[in-house]
C-alpha cells in the first residue's frame, strides 16, 4: 500500500480495505472450485446463480455498511470489504448445498481427500499458466499505479474507476469464456475436431459483436459513467481519457478471452501465458523508460497498452491455429478404426 499510494490517506484506506478483503478472496477458492467442478460436468446453472447472487448481496449490503445505515456506525471502505466477505461466505455455503443431496452427481467424499499427487500435477500443468496469466494482469496494474503515483491520488482514482468500468464491460465475454472452455473441451475429448473449431468461431463472433456494442457505449458515455463514482474533475478527466482509448480494444480483448478458453479446453494453457507475458513486456519496457522523460503523460500508457493488445491478439490467433493443427489431427479411433471428426460416423 505504501509503495503504490499517492498519499498517506490513500495508504491507510488501502490497508483498512485489505484487512477484510483478503479473507474474502481466500473463500473464493472454495467457491470457484465447486462451481468449476459442476461446470466441468456441463452444469452451468449453479455457478451462475450463486455467483450472481453474491454480487447482488454485495451490492445490497455495501451501502448499509459503508454509510452505517441501520447499524449506527459508518464503516467506510472497510464496510465495502466486509460486504464482499459476507456475500462470498453466503455463496460458499450455498454452493456446498449442491453437493449434499443423495442424488447429487458430484459429492464430498472424505475417503477420497487423501493427496493424489499425480492428479495435482495434471491440474497444475493447466492451472498454473492460467493463474500466472492473471498474475501478469496484476503486474500491469502495479506498473500503472507506480507510474501514476506522481500525478496524485485523483489520477489514480480516475484510473481505478476506469478499470472497474472496464471489468464490468468484460463480464459478458468472461461468462462466454466460461462456457466456451467446457463445450470445446467436451468435443475435444470426443475427438470431434470440427465442433471444436466451430465452438471457437461461434464464441469469437459472439464476443466480437457484444464487445463492439459495449465499445460504442463506453466511447459515447465515458464521462457519465465515471461521474457516477466521482465528481472530482481531475479523476473524471483521467477516467474518461482511459476509457476512450481502451474502448478501441474491446473487440480484440473479447476474441483474446475466447481464444484463451480454447487453449484451456485443449489442455495447454502455455500459449495464453506466453502472449500475456509478451503484452506486459510490450507495455512495461517503454512505459517505465518514458516515465522518466519530461512531459510524460498518462495517456501514453493507454496508447501503448492498446497497441500491445493488438499484438497479443495476433500472436494468440497464430498459436491457436498451430494448436488446432497439432491437437485436432486425431489418429484413427482404436475401437472402430475410424477418424472421428465433426460428423458422427454411421
Amino acid at each position: 500500500a505504501r509503495a503504490f499510494s499517492a498519499d498517506e490517506a490513500t495508504m491507510a484506506l488501502t490497508r483498512e480495505y485489505l484487512l477484510w478483503f483478503i479473507p474474502a478472496m481466500a473463500l473464493q477458492f472454495g467457491l470457484i472450485a465447486m462451481a468449476s467442478a459442476l461446470r466441468g460436468t456441463g452444469n452451468f446453472r449453479p455457478g451462475m446463480v450463486v455467483q450472481t447472487a453474491t454480487v447482488i448481496i454485495n451490492i445490497v449490503l455495501a451501502p448499509f455498511l459503508i454509510f452505517g445505515w441501520g447499524i449506527g456506525q459508518p464503516l467506510g471502505v472497510a464496510g465495502a470489504a466486509i460486504a464482499t466477505l459476507l456475500a462470498i461466505a453466503i455463496g460458499v455455503v450455498w454452493m456446498a448445498l449442491y453437493f449434499l443431496p443423495a442424488e447429487a452427481y458430484l459429492k464430498f467424499t472424505p475417503g477420497s481427500w487423501a493427496p493424489r499427487f499425480a492428479l495435482w500435477s495434471d491440474m497444475l500443468k493447466i492451472g498454473l499458466p492460467a493463474g500466472a496469466e492473471f498474475a501478469l494482469m496484476a503486474v500491469y496494474l502495479m506498473i500503472v499505479y507506480a507510474v501514476s503515483r506522481p500525478f496524485g491520488a485523483a489520477a489514480q482514482a480516475g484510473f481505478g474507476i476506469g478499470i472497474r468500468i472496464l471489468q464490468a464491460c468484460f463480464l459478458p465475454v468472461v461468462a462466454l469464456g466460461f462456457a466456451v472452455s467446457p463445450v470445446a473441451g467436451q468435443n475435444f475429448g470426443a475427438r470431434r475436431s470440427a465442433r471444436v473449431k466451430e465452438t471457437f468461431k461461434t464464441g469469437a463472433a459472439i464476443a466480437a459483436a457484444a464487445m463492439l456494442v459495449l465499445a460504442v457505449a463506453v466511447w459515447l458515455w465515458a464521462d457519465g459513467m465515471v461521474r457516477v463514482f466521482t465528481a472530482d474533475p481531475a479523476a473524471v478527466l483521467v477516467g474518461e481519457e482511459y476509457l476512450h482509448v481502451v474502448a478501441f480494444n474491446f473487440v480484440a480483448s473479447g476474441v483474446i478471452f475466447v481464444s484463451s478458453s480454447m487453449f484451456q479446453a485443449m489442455g495447454n494453457t502455455m500459449p495464453s501465458l506466453i502472449t500475456s507475458g509478451a503484452r506486459i513486456v510490450i507495455v512495461a519496457v517503454p512505459v517505465l523508460a518514458l516515465a522518466e522523460t519530461p512531459g510524460f503523460a498518462l495517456r501514453w500508457i493507454w496508447y501503448i497498452s492498446a497497441a500491445a493488445v493488438v499484438v497479443q491478439l495476433a500472436i494468440n490467433l497464430l498459436l491457436l491455429k498451430r494448436e488446432f493443427r497439432l491437437r485436432l489431427n486425431f489418429a484413427p479411433d482404436e475401437r472402430r478404426g475410424l477418424v472421428i471428426t465433426g460428423a458422427v460416423p454411421l
